[in-house]
């Protein structure tokens, strides 16, 4: 369906008093509906919805390849009206949607009906259909689909929520399906009627939806976010469904007042808590298993544009800055984690106190006498699938408990890439065919079954998993043992935790190689339109190897940047050329990139990936939204970009890095290219 033109707008005098009434007879007639209605009743049900105008805005071009296609935002913890949610309700209205979806905390602070207007209405009211509220005349389709947040349910039965909007079956869990995209809108706040849980009725609902629809996209929204590496809230172990298992392409929520990006069971989890409510959160200092991308500068939203075959999901600042940017493959290919050792899988534990021995890391070792259980394990906390032992006084637990789990590699020369991801409380030390892979809050040197952790860990760290890059070369051909040593920081210790996995990714392999020889252009002006592209001469351009950049000290390549310090050049160019024998091959692209400050990255003359600068044309001019500084100027970010622009022969890579001030301090550039089948 194309673009309609924007409905009448209404004239004449309505009276203020005829919309309240309105307003208030939609709330009493809702009021009594929750009142009567019981645990899976009035299931939740789909709505079909076309295209029709969104509001007048500046909105990027969009790359269509197909005639079917949405554009839609995703705003979270938004609703208090004053500056902030300002300025992002005028980000997403200039991105034009399609339609707009949220992920929760809708109504600050208590989700009563005095603000839902002023916090909801006086920014998206051109979305909302029916709209009874005083900011506008609404849109004759609704074309805005929120999901519950606790603060939404501060008010007894959410009433208020479900009198001001009208959606889909029973309102509180939903889904809409705008094609190419299936949305599936969760509640995952424990008022919920119809349970949290993944075998509650709610659970049930997503879990034949996901499994029953045949769009080329299937999202999942949700307000409490399953993965996180924030300080404050964290992870919602309850909420952590196997939406990959069902079939679910991403999964967003919010909750945490920040921006994250994980890559967990081959699919992306977003997190994006900054859509209007002042107060952002932080980070803890290791980010958690699978995290890829993270920002906590201002506010913003997400932007997601889809067609048949691809969807491209980006993280825009308020300010218009592309922070991330990422791109989700319809079901052609989906990368399918293989678990050589999972956390669901059967683990042999000792819970005894006692030492197991020195081979006891061996994959040759008899624990044939030790208990068996899955994953996760732990006490006191609830939520353990299997109930360990911590010996017969509560205020003398054993310190120390032992896990081992075997698994069988016929051929690890094909594994080309090894993660290992732990879940432990307080310390631990993990063994890959006994050599030490992981050491953490334990003390150097040798331990013993009586050694504490350093320090007692804090809530928000004991629930998430951290990701470590292994060796594949501590693989054997045969038995293998994955052998971890869980630590209490004393005998008095509250409780324990461990969950582990070790996943293997075989068949990738190295298109463009970190320090490989690049053509750059540092001259101060613009290579011309063509530059990235494959035919384009650059044999004047010089050549080195990466890294390339000024200012750190550590590159193997400096260029220039001008003739005066103060005032230096805002743009650098970079290609590197290199042979594909069968574009065919490769079904997933996963680009790794270092850049201080910001990039845009081409493939064979067509955009890729964006990060730190603004939507539109860019020139030599344009530049990076803010300074990166710190680790972030040397760690390689990781995106999965369009496998597609892939060509069989020569493929040209192209890379410009641009600057924020002109008295930049430095400049840094590498990059890894990976193929995997």
């Amino acid at each position: 369906m194309g673009k309609m033109s924007p409905p009448p707008r209404r004239t004449g005098n309505t009276p203020s008093r005829m919309i309240d009434m309105r307003s208030v007879f939609r709330y009493l007639v809702l009021a009594v509906a929750a009142l009567l209605s019981v645990p899976g009743l009035n299931p939740a049900s789909s709505q079909t919805v076309g295209r029709p105008g969104g509001p007048p805005g500046s909105a990027p071009p969009r790359t269509i390849e197909s005639d079917s296609s949405v554009r839609f935002t995703v705003l979270g913890d938004y609703g208090l009206a004053g500056p902030a949610e300002a300025a992002v309700a005028a980000l997403v209205l200039g991105m034009d949607p399609d339609l707009i979806f949220t992920v929760g905390d809708n109504n600050y602070p208590d989700g009563t009906a005095a603000t839902i207007d002023e916090n909801v209405g006086q920014y998206y009211h051109d979305f909302i259909a029916p709209y009874f509220g005083i900011h506008g005349f609404g849109a004759d389709e609704n074309r805005f689909f929120p999901a519950l947040g606790n603060h939404d349910w501060h008010t007894p039965g959410a009433f208020p929520y479900l009198a001001y909007f009208s959606l889909p079956g029973n309102e509180r869990y939903y889904d809409v399906l705008r094609w190419p995209v299936h949305a599936f809108v969760v509640d995952s706040d424990s008022d919920e009627p119809d349970g949290v849980t993944e075998d509650s009725i709610q659970g049930q609902w997503l879990e034949n939806g996901l499994k029953s629809s045949g769009a080329p996209f299937k999202f999942v929204f949700m307000h409490h976010t399953p993965y996180s590496s924030s300080s404050s809230h964290g992870p919602d172990i309850e909420m952590q469904w196997p939406f990959a298992a069902w079939g679910a392409d991403a999964v967003f929520a919010g909750h945490d007042h920040l921006y994250e990006r994980l890559d967990l069971d081959g699919i992306p989890y977003f997190v994006n808590g900054i859509g209007g409510n002042p107060v952002l959160y932080g980070f803890e200092s290791d980010s958690i298993a699978g995290s890829r991308s993270r920002y906590r500068r201002s506010h913003g939203a997400q932007v997601v544009d889809a067609d048949v075959r691809r969807a491209r999901i980006r993280l825009l600042s308020v300010n218009g800055i592309v922070f991330d940017d990422y791109s989700v493959f319809a079901r052609d290919f989906s990368e399918k984690p293989e678990f050589l050792a999972a956390d669901a899988d059967e683990w042999s534990y000792l819970d005894l106190g006692t030492d197991p021995g020195p081979a006891w890391t061996s994959a040759s070792f008899d624990d044939s006498t030790w208990a068996v259980g899955s994953g996760h394990f732990g006490y006191v906390e609830g939520d353990e699938d299997t109930l360990i032992d911590y010996g017969p006084d509560p205020n003398n637990k054993y310190i120390t408990t032992h896990f081992r789990r075997t698994f069988t590699v016929s051929n690890p020369g094909e594994i080309t890439e090894l993660r290992f991801d732990l879940l432990c409380d307080d310390g631990a030390i993990a063994y890959l065919n006994g050599t030490e892979i992981v050491r953490t809050n334990l003390p150097a040197g040798p331990v013993s079954i009586t050694t504490t952790a350093l320090s007692a860990v804090a809530d928000n760290i004991e629930d998430s998993l951290y990701e470590h890059d292994l060796d594949p070369g501590l693989l054997t051909a045969g038995l293998n043992v994955l052998a971890v040593e869980i630590h209490q920081v004393s005998g008095t210790s509250s409780d324990i935790s461990f969950a582990s996995n070790l996943q293997a990714i075989r068949d990738s392999q190295v298109l463009v190689a970190p320090g490989a020889m690049w053509s750059f252009f540092d001259d101060g002006t613009f290579p011309g339109p063509s530059w990235p592209q494959v035919g384009f001469d650059d044999s004047l351009w010089p050549v080195g190897p990466a890294e390339l950049g000024y200012g750190d000290g550590g590159e193997a390549t400096v260029v220039g940047f001008g003739p005066d310090p103060a005032d230096k050049y805002p743009t650098t160019y970079f290609r590197h050329e290199f042979f594909v024998a069968d574009a065919g091959a490769w079904d997933a692209l996963i680009l790794r990139l270092v850049r201080d400050d910001g990039a845009a990255v081409f493939l064979n003359g067509r955009e890729v990936y964006r990060y730190n600068l603004p939507l539109g044309d860019l020139d030599e001019t344009t530049a990076a939204g803010v300074g990166i500084v710190g680790a972030g100027e040397t760690t390689y970010f990781e995106s999965r970009i369009d496998h597609r622009k892939l060509r069989t022969g020569i493929n040209v890579l192209a890379v410009e890095v641009h600057q924020d001030v002109p008295n930049t301090p430095d400049l840094s550039f590498d990059v890894e290219l990976l193929g995997r089948h």
